[in-house]
Order: C-alpha cells, then structure tokens, then sequence
C-alpha cells in the first residue's frame, strides 16, 4: 500500500493531526502551513508562523518492540542533519535531537508513542525554521533558520519529500542492525568528545552515547547515563 504526506493549510498542531490518523495506515505524514499550537519538548510553545518553518509530523511503525524507542529521536535528528549538510550547512546536534548551528537551534524533535510495548507506533513531530519571523526569535531560546545562514529556503513540501525517505531508511535498519548505526550517525553529528556538558545538577564531560542511545556524562563520581532531559552545554566561564 502507497503512503501518502498529507497538507493541510492550517491546523493546531501537526502531531494531533497524526495522532487521529494512526488507524489509516495509508498516511505517511502530516505537514501544515501553520500551526496555531506548535509545542516542543519539554511542554514548551514552537513558534510556526506563516511561510516561517517546515511543521512537519512523520507517522512511524516500527517493527521492533518499544524498549528501543530511544532510537526514534535520534534518527530524526540525524536525518535532519544529513539532509543540512547535503545543502551546504555544517549542524551539530544537541542530545537528544536538537538540530543546531552555532550554538543557535535551527531544527527541533517531538516524539509521541502510542500503542502497547509490542503492538506500537509514533508520531515525530519536527520543526525546522526556514525563514527568520518578522516578529524576531522568542528571547528564550537562542535560534536561526536557514535564510540566515544564507540558504534559499526550499518550499516546506520539497523539504519534507527530501527528509521522510531518511526517516525510513533509517527506520528499516533498526530490526538487523540494531541501534549501532543511528548511534554512530548521530556521533558524527555530536558535540566533540570532551565538551563539558550539564544535566540538572549533574556535570561532566561528554563520552558519547550509550548502546541505547543515552547520553553518557565521566563525572568526578564515575560515568553517569542521561535517559531523559535536557543538557546544557557548559561554558568555560562557569
């Protein structure tokens, strides 16, 4: 059966539009023009106003048990970042599947699983901001997109036909291969080795990832495992 991307000019949020949409196994993914209701990770807002961002929701099925749902976030991430680097854009990702460029976020990821442990799927919303908003970038959150970086933003549709096939692809990989090649992928896209890193109150320095994808931190007390969260980079100021 064909799968097909759907668009919709305006909607609340491009992840709720997938999520009603899990029992039609013809629809590969949700993307909108606006959303009145972006939300990132964390409960926090994703600014997406008009002709702004790519608001995108891919709907995966993975064929292997939820216990390995780490991986999805990843390669989200890592496929983002692949398909930068192919238009001439050098990002580096912030575990676990931020898409930044200088320090700046361009590219963010929200996954939403629903299902049993066996029987699962799940929606992964991503925004990419293709144009800077005439209203500026929220103080919060230090950001770019890609008209400041000097890229001719490709329509939303074509972006979204570019990024969806490496979503699958390294979906496919998974049930042989394991999480091997996304943790390698997303590596080579990490910070270096080293870069002291911060999880609430936990500091160290970054050793790479985990055979589950968790963000390992050698701390004064022995190597730490991040599961969940967010990480901070920590200047050399602190």
């Amino acid at each position: 059966m064909s799968r097909e991307l759907l668009w919709v000019s305006t909607c609340g949020s491009t992840n709720d539009e997938a999520v009603e949409r899990l029992s039609d196994p013809s629809v590969w993914a949700i993307g909108a023009d606006v959303q009145t209701s972006g939300r990132g990770r964390m409960g926090r807002s994703w600014l997406s106003a008009p002709g702004a961002g790519l608001y995108l929701s891919w709907i995966a099925r993975p064929l292997f048990p939820q216990s390995m749902g780490a991986a999805l976030p990843l390669l989200a991430a890592v496929a983002v970042a692949d398909e930068l680097v192919a238009r001439g854009i050098d990002p580096m990702l912030k575990w676990p599947n931020d898409v930044q460029v200088s320090g700046r976020k361009l590219a963010g990821v929200l996954c939403e699983a629903r299902g049993t442990p066996d029987r699962w799927c799940a929606v992964v919303g991503l925004g990419l901001n293709l144009r800077r908003p005439t209203t500026g970038w929220p103080p919060e959150v230090p950001a770019v997109a890609l008209d400041e970086l000097g890229i001719d933003p490709p329509k939303p549709q074509d972006l979204a036909d570019c990024l969806l096939p490496r979503f699958e692809a390294f979906l496919a990989r998974i049930p042989q291969e394991g999480l091997a090649p996304i943790i390698s992928a997303w590596q080579r896209h990490g910070p270096p080795q080293g870069t002291r890193l911060r999880r609430g109150t936990i500091e160290g320095r970054y050793l790479g990832l985990a055979d589950d994808g968790a963000l390992r931190l050698e701390t004064s007390t022995g190597v730490h495992l991040v599961h969940t969260g967010d990480v901070e980079l920590v200047s050399q100021e602190d």
